[in-house]
């Protein structure tokens, strides 16, 4: 590995374990805040965050001058809000839904830079919007399906709102001012206005073991320590991987919410999770020809089909050890074997695998880039057809599960359609994406839907790299979903 990527590596992973531990404060807060006054309780964790960056900081606030004394103080007063409605919040939610409402600050950025700052949303930001929207639906409906948006999450709301003009007013100011002098400032500020709230509170004691613990993890190591550790490794990676990375934040909340505090997530609403974490990785990766690119490197059926194969093999009825045997037989003879037969470039006279050149194969002589000899090109079609009916001849003859050998006549079926069918009608790769997001979402439930967010992605990419017009990919998705609901009503499955 060269020293440029060993070092973006390194600073990916360090990068993913600060995340990790802002996602850990969430269940910490909470258990502090259930037995101690929210902003006593912040007032301690900034005080201690300021101390923290005193040494590292310090000498870099005479170079502000009043504006970055003033800029510093309103960052911090967004910043204030949205630390001081997000502790209230955890006092009446649970800490995986707020990590996860949290998580939407992310996608507000792009509506308040097109509303302060006359900044355009990229198309991105707004599909992020469309599914965070529907993500909070999910997520906040009851057991009954109805719309029940408990007072916690609605503060956990408005504490989304305060980190997105945080993070808008630091893109206004930090280019122009000191960063590290400007982030003392903030964090000074949000101790100082946590200490007057805690006035109004009316209510002091004196912290208990814990109350210090969680204190000293949230302000020394979550703020100053996470914060230094980001400025010095940042430098390494990119901005986009940066931010991809940092959209783990909720997705660790929930999970330590889960692991620690024993709290659950109803189906619907961990699909509701998982739309807002779409969302947020939606707003930030690059919808460029070269994303199109790597995803149409991976959508291909051997790539897509293989998580509902393993899927039913652990879920169905039959035993782990046979659902895996069999599941193997079918991908490698089904599905892998046919994509591989069918990239086989064939030339006059020679057989090269795709790729590879200089790896030829020699059958008799003539140029690599001539035409193909007829024969050739049957047997190579032949090959394609015959694999998926071996996998059917042997489920058939073995007695193999239902599922089985109706995916792998399934398949043959397809194979057969494609080379009945000179001109392509339906795309493949949508078509199997579709079909892999059918089959997991009918044997784990609704939790998994957000799976079909992949086939509109998949689309976008082989639209936008040249390989299908819309109509084949629309057509693809259809008939991925039909095909695979006639096979799972057919097996008595989903």
């Amino acid at each position: 590995m060269k020293p440029s990527r060993r070092r973006q590596l390194i600073a990916d992973l360090l990068l993913l374990l600060v995340t990790a531990v802002w996602g850990g404060t969430f269940v910490m807060v909470k258990d502090a805040v259930s037995a101690y006054p929210v902003f006593g309780f912040l007032t301690i964790r900034f005080a201690l965050a300021s101390v923290a960056l005193l040494p590292v900081a310090g000498g870099h606030l005479r170079g502000l001058g009043w504006r970055g004394w003033g800029a510093g103080a309103l960052i911090g007063l967004f910043l204030f809000a949205g630390y001081g409605l997000q502790t209230v919040g955890l006092r009446y939610t649970s800490a995986s839904k707020a990590g996860l409402i949290t998580g939407l600050s992310v996608v507000i950025v792009p509506l308040l830079s097109a509303l302060l700052i006359r900044r355009r949303p990229a198309p991105g930001a707004l599909l992020g919007v469309g599914l965070a929207t529907v993500g909070l639906v999910l997520l906040t409906l009851g057991p009954a399906n109805q719309l029940v948006a408990e007072r916690g999450d609605l503060i956990v709301l408005g504490c989304a709102l305060g980190f997105a003009l945080h993070i808008v007013s630091v893109s206004i100011f930090a280019p122009r001012m000191d960063p590290l002098g400007l982030t003392l400032v903030q964090v000074l500020t949000v101790g100082l206005l946590s200490l007057g709230m805690s006035y109004v509170e009316g209510v002091w004691a004196a912290p208990t073991g814990p109350v210090w613990f969680a204190a000293a993890f949230t302000g020394v190591l979550a703020t100053a320590m996470a914060f230094a550790a980001q400025n010095l490794v940042q430098r390494f990676t990119t901005p986009t991987h940066t931010a991809l990375i940092f959209t783990a934040e909720p997705v660790f909340a929930a999970a330590f919410g889960v692991l620690l505090a024993g709290e659950t997530l109803l189906p619907r609403g961990l699909a509701g999770g998982l739309l807002i974490v779409a969302a947020t990785v939606a707003s930030e990766i690059d919808w460029s020809e070269q994303a199109a690119a790597r995803v149409v490197r991976w959508a291909s059926p051997a790539v897509a089909l293989a998580p509902p194969l393993l899927c039913l093999a652990l879920c169905g009825p039959t035993g782990t050890s046979q659902g895996l045997l069999w599941a193997g037989v079918v991908w490698a003879l089904a599905i892998l074997a046919p994509a591989l037969v069918r990239r086989l470039p064939l030339g006059e006279g020679r057989v090269a695998l795709a790729g590879a050149p200089g790896t030829a194969m020699a059958m008799g002589g003539g140029s690599p880039g001539g035409p193909p000899r007829p024969g050739l090109r049957l047997a190579r079609e032949a090959a394609q057809l015959i694999a998926p009916l071996a996998a059917l001849g042997l489920a058939v003859a073995a007695e193999a599960p239902r599922p089985y050998a109706l995916l792998a006549g399934l398949a043959a079926g397809a194979v057969a359609l494609r080379l009945l069918v000179r001109t392509r009608a339906i795309s493949h790769a949508v078509a199997s994406t579709a079909a892999a997001a059918t089959a997991l979402t009918s044997l784990l439930g609704v939790a998994a839907a957000p799976t079909f967010l992949l086939v509109p992605v998949v689309a976008w990419a082989r639209v936008r790299a040249g390989g299908d017009s819309p109509t084949y990919s629309l057509m693809g998705g259809v008939g991925g979903v039909l095909a695979t609901l006639m096979v799972l009503r057919a097996a008595g499955l989903g």
